[in-house]
């Protein structure tokens, strides 16, 4: 059964005046925490609500975890309570990123059964269209609904540690080249990939526009890196984020994608740094 993807501005212009509509502004900056809700707050979609990836779309990070694990089922579970989710809800989520932070969201409610939609070139497409954008903060209509959360597509770092041994799925990375090749590493304390890897950068999904590519060219794309590869494929990033992008820019292409190990490198680093230091001992 194909996954809900993308829809365009045009589309989401329709779709404003549906009471099921839960339409959320998920902008987010590494570099800066508090940015995101700011943004939101200087302007944002008419009747979008702002999540917050750092805190509502993950859990704690630990001395063991990535930089963004999955948040608990039951924190998760409240959190789209909070925000009016229920399972009969139509839910779009956009970025200024080219759904590299929206595709988080997406990944993690698609999987709950949850009908959700990226929008295809987010605030920066809308606002290039001259469609409204309102100030302020839009209060949302919490439901006391609570979906059933679970995380059926999450790869565990034991579940990759096996795979070098049982050999059941190929890894494929979405970070930049060069941090794929150990290079230009700023953000995690060991620099690489984990062993088998290949490579897929999350921004060649995107034209030049910051909108996605067509379905047909990125059907071509991903089957010319994957042709010769018979196993299903695991996608990773540097914290479980830019990896679901993949995986959305799979299904749009009608391909199917679904699991990601959400540790992803910078968990991996942390072991590595681990072993280092034990080995050092």
């Amino acid at each position: 059964m194909a996954l809900p993807t993308m829809v365009s501005t045009a589309q989401l212009h329709t779709l404003l005046e549906q009471d099921d509509l839960v339409l959320l502004d998920s902008r987010f900056y590494l570099n800066d925490l508090e940015k995101g809700r700011k943004v939101y707050q200087q302007g944002h979609i008419p009747g979008a609500l702002f999540v917050d990836l750092h805190h509502q779309l993950a859990g704690t990070e630990t001395a063991f975890t990535g930089r963004h694990p999955l948040p608990e089922p039951d924190a998760l579970a409240q959190t789209l309570a909070s925000l009016g989710i229920n399972n009969n809800s139509q839910v779009v989520v956009y970025d200024d990123m080219g759904g590299a932070m929206a595709a988080r969201a997406w990944w993690m409610l698609v999987q709950q059964g949850i009908e959700v939609y990226v929008l295809n070139g987010g605030f920066g497409a809308w606002q290039k269209q001259g469609l409204p954008i309102e100030m302020g903060v839009n209060q949302p209509a919490p439901t006391e609904f609570r979906i059933k959360v679970s995380y059926p597509w999450l790869v565990t770092e034991e579940d990759v540690v096996a795979n070098f041994e049982a050999d059941r799925f190929q890894l494929l990375d979405a970070r930049a080249e060069d941090r794929f090749n150990g290079m230009n590493e700023t953000m995690d304390p060991v620099a690489g990939h984990i062993p088998g890897a290949i490579n897929r950068p999350f921004m060649n999904n995107l034209n030049a526009e910051g909108l996605m590519k067509s379905p047909e060219r990125l059907q071509t794309e991903w089957g010319a890196l994957l042709q010769h590869i018979e196993k299903p494929i695991v996608y990773y990033c540097g914290s479980g984020v830019t990896a679901c992008h993949n995986v959305l820019a799979m299904n749009y292409a009608g391909l199917e994608a679904k699991h990601v190990y959400v540790g992803s490198w910078s968990q991996w680093a942390k072991r590595m740094q681990r072993m280092m230091q034990e080995h050092s001992i």
